[in-house]
């Protein structure tokens, strides 16, 4: 079993790998393709890829599970840090080596409670009479300021959202800090991937996605990475890795695997083999 480390709001203090450890992961809760268990172990099909990716490079690393924010920052400062699922930005492009893509989702929304009718206007210039809740360093936080949302004002900072708390009708929702935020009415808008609020109970029938932050042609292709200041043969060996698990075809089976529905299509449509690419 690999090892998980949860880092869960302010209470924990970071652990770090052991110093035999040539490399180190980080991740996040992405629902449906990165969650915690019932058994509160970390899984789902980006992590199972990167997992098979960490195996064929013989890497026997743990994997950090802890908010964007502080892996980002983590992946950024330390050397042999890897991170996953990361967008690709022109922001980022020099910030880290790229390995390679493993899934794509929609990209995100401001999403707000249904019944404030005067959160929809117009324009995402309009949007920022309000104040808009993200965690910091997202590609939606990247994004919104971007746009010229101004941080400390239209753009409030998110910390810690791994949390979750109960529905009324006994169910599990996510991310739970920003639910309680809306309900406050702490924040107008939050920013999400509204597939990650339909994965579980959030309380969809009182949400509204008000805002789509991108090109609806265009996907949120998210990727495994490492960080700049890495050993060359460190990221050599987790290059490799990659590679021949994209072409063998198995980081395309694991992502893609029993989906009769095939709901997981265009997530996994990134990581086709290019032998099979070539005949679509």
């Amino acid at each position: 079993m690999r090892k998980i480390s949860f880092f869960l709001g302010l209470f924990l203090q970071p652990a770090f790998a052991s110093t035999e450890q040539p490399l180190r992961v980080v991740s996040e809760t992405l629902p449906p393709f990165q969650v915690i268990h019932n058994n509160g172990q970390f899984g789902g099909r980006a992590v199972e890829m990167v997992q098979a990716i960490l195996d064929e490079a013989d890497f026997d690393s743990p994997i950090d599970v802890m908010p964007w924010a502080r892996a980002y920052k983590t992946a950024q400062k330390e050397k042999n840090v890897a991170i996953f699922s990361i967008a690709f930005s022109k922001k980022r492009k020099d910030l880290f080596h790229w390995i390679g893509a493993l899934y794509a989702l929609e990209r995100s929304s401001l999403i707000g409670l249904k019944s404030r009718t005067e959160l929809a206007k117009n324009s995402l210039d309009e949007a920022k009479q309000f104040r808009t809740c993200s965690e910091l360093e997202t590609y939606s936080y990247q994004y919104l300021v971007n746009k010229g949302f101004v941080p400390g004002k239209s753009l409030l900072t998110l910390r810690g959202t791994l949390s979750a708390i109960q529905t009324k009708s006994g169910g599990i929702a996510r991310p739970a800090k920003h639910l309680l935020l809306l309900q406050n009415r702490n924040c107008d808008y939050v920013t999400g991937l509204w597939s990650v609020y339909a994965f579980s109970e959030n309380y969809n029938d009182e949400l509204k996605a008000y805002f789509y932050l991108g090109d609806t042609q265009q996907p949120l292709i998210l990727n495994l990475a490492i960080s700049l200041s890495s050993d060359q043969k460190v990221i050599d060996r987790l290059s490799s890795a990659y590679t021949t698990l994209l072409e063998n075809g198995t980081l395309h089976q694991i992502c893609s695997r029993d989906d009769p529905e095939k709901t997981y299509e265009l997530s996994c449509a990134p990581i086709i083999p290019p032998s099979r690419a070539e005949d679509l």
